[in-house]
């Protein structure tokens, strides 16, 4: 099948066909997993198991070879090792296949007579028109459609949801370590693709396709270099013109980092301030640790459209405000004072002791009337000096109607249009706030710096539009 370049990587995502040279029937071994995740997450194309010692696996027909299928598959996964992945890849280009995810490693990742076989291989599938996933991959997963040719562990402990989230990673473990921790936050992912040693297609060529897709919020990427640039810049064009944000985690900052990434995938470091103007310039917000890559997920998801950086913070806790004023000095969020209008329509709702300005302390007689939480929302919606919200509930539980704070805060943010964070530790008050759609933190600390970055990844991308 002779196609363009960046068609074949459409095709990847949304094949007709798979076929997996060195199927095992062992859904838990590399040439396994792939047939058991095609068909547990409803890939509606055909899948040819390939291994010359089964005629079944995984109660399916298995084919003897790539020969003896009857059509030539969209996509190869080669899941065996050394000369034979060479020989298979090989056999794949001749035979007209479009794109071929090579798990096998062995290659640029281990020494130079491995990049060296790279390389070579490399070159003879670009000169047959075939693209190439790895070698080192552990494979693309799709969850809109099921196209799932990965051998990845996580998606047997932790189950996938359709969802707004795009991935894409140089790393196999970190095409999903930021899916499992987004999926225990509850939020859907439907990309997860490691690229492996990047030979032919890297993590920036994918990133234009995957930014193609009009079902993505967000899309995050982790690389070990930057070896196309220009692909990254497509990408960020692609990703610019759909509004979609793009949040990066470029590793090997120090010289440790840097030998390490060049045993783990063969990437070659880049000059760290080059990466930080580059990402600056493309409007592409560089996160500093995994932490930072998928803490602030929940709130691009959101769909606000912020105006500035000043906070009004509201809580039951005077600890919880010092704090918050503390953090959000740190992230360049003003806390303005309230108008002198506001604050007396305050008073008339809060006991004497509460504080009425910036942030604004409910104190402890919320336990004595829930009804204050409610209360004080509507004039601090009107007030002019919000541009963004948090709401700390230090402690709730018994007593308190938790449930009427959920839902006069979703109401609240439904109002504004305006971001609202909320920190909230104890699990039982948090679950309340999420089950109404809000973003929600442990702390103030943590719902803060996460919603300072976004702010300042939104400006960003406003300067770079």
């Amino acid at each position: 099948m002779s196609l363009d370049p960046r068609d074949a990587l459409r095709l990847a995502l949304a094949p007709n066909s798979i076929a997996v040279i060195g199927a095992s029937d062992n859904p838990n071994k590399i040439g396994g997993r792939p047939l058991a995740y095609l068909s547990r997450f409803g890939f509606k194309g055909v899948v040819y198991p390939i291994n010359p010692t089964r005629t079944e696996v995984q109660g399916m027909h298995c084919f003897p070879d790539l020969a003896s299928l009857p059509e030539v598959p969209d996509v190869v996964v080669v899941a065996v090792a050394g000369e034979q992945a060479i020989a298979a890849v090989d056999e794949c280009g001749l035979a007209g296949v479009a794109v071929c995810i090579v798990m096998s490693s062995g290659f640029g990742e281990s020494d130079p007579q491995g990049k060296a076989r790279e390389l070579a291989m490399a070159a003879r599938a670009r000169s047959r028109g075939m693209r190439i996933v790895g070698p080192n991959s552990q494979g693309l997963a799709n969850f809109g459609n099921g196209a799932v040719p990965s051998f990845s562990t996580m998606f047997t402990e932790v189950m996938p949801a359709d969802g707004p989230v795009g991935i894409i990673s140089q790393s196999g473990a970190m095409s999903v370590i930021p899916y499992g921790l987004l999926r225990a936050r509850g939020v859907g992912v439907r990309h997860s693709h490691a690229t492996g040693n990047d030979c032919d297609v890297t993590v920036c060529e994918l990133a234009i396709v995957v930014a193609e897709d009009p079902g993505l919020k967000l899309l995050l990427l982790y690389l070990e270099g930057i070896p196309d640039p220009w692909h990254l810049a497509e990408a960020a064009r692609v990703a610019r013109a759909r509004k979609l944000p793009i949040v990066a985690l470029k590793s090997g900052r120090s010289a440790a980092g840097q030998e390490a990434a060049q045993s783990h995938t063969g990437a070659l470091a880049n000059e760290d301030r080059t990466v930080d103007a580059f990402f600056a310039e493309h409007g592409i917000w560089r996160a500093q640790s995994m932490v930072d890559l998928v803490d602030t997920a929940q709130l691009y998801l959101q769909g606000w459209k912020p105006r500035g950086r000043r906070l009004v913070a509201i809580s039951n806790s005077g600890a919880v405000c010092v704090l918050t004023a503390d953090a959000a000095s740190a992230a360049d969020m003003p806390l303005e004072p309230l108008s002198d209008s506001t604050q007396g329509e305050l008073r008339a709702i809060l006991p004497g002791f509460a504080t009425t300005n910036n942030p604004v302390d409910i104190t402890a007689a919320l336990l004595s009337n829930s009804g204050l939480f409610g209360a004080i929302l509507p004039p601090i919606a009107q007030d002019p000096a919000a541009d963004a919200f948090l709401i700390g509930i230090a402690v709730a539980g018994a007593g308190y109607d938790v449930e009427a704070f959920a839902s006069d805060a979703a109401a609240f943010a439904a109002a504004t249009g305006k971001p609202v964070v909320v920190a909230a530790p104890q699990l039982s008050v948090s679950d309340r706030f999420k089950s109404h759609g809000m973003a929600v933190y442990p702390t103030e600390g943590e719902a803060v710096r996460a919603l300072g970055q976004y702010l300042s990844h939104h400006e960003l991308q406003l300067q770079t539009s």
